[in-house]
């Protein structure tokens, strides 16, 4: 339940200077693949398939924190 509060955690991470969107882009492929591990493990069974079903909301999290840390990035120029 705690990963899927990534976006605000990342809100609050850009907000105070910690992170960027483009820190998230440039490891977006390490992300990829700490998302499969992480998938991998707390997965209950070894099947392929449910091992994804649980990459992909994890992997639309991260795209999502982007979009968030762009948008706090952002409103913070024009402030």
């Amino acid at each position: 339940g705690l990963i899927f509060e990534l976006p605000i955690l990342v809100y609050f991470l850009t907000r105070f200077g910690i992170l960027s969107p483009e820190f998230m882009r440039k490891y977006r492929k390490h992300a990829v693949i700490v998302i499969l591990i992480v998938a991998g493990v707390i997965t209950p069974s070894p099947d392929v398939t449910s091992q994804l079903l649980v990459a992909f909301p994890l992997y639309f999290l991260y795209e999502a924190s982007i979009f968030v840390s762009y948008f706090v990035v952002k409103r913070r120029v024009v402030e």
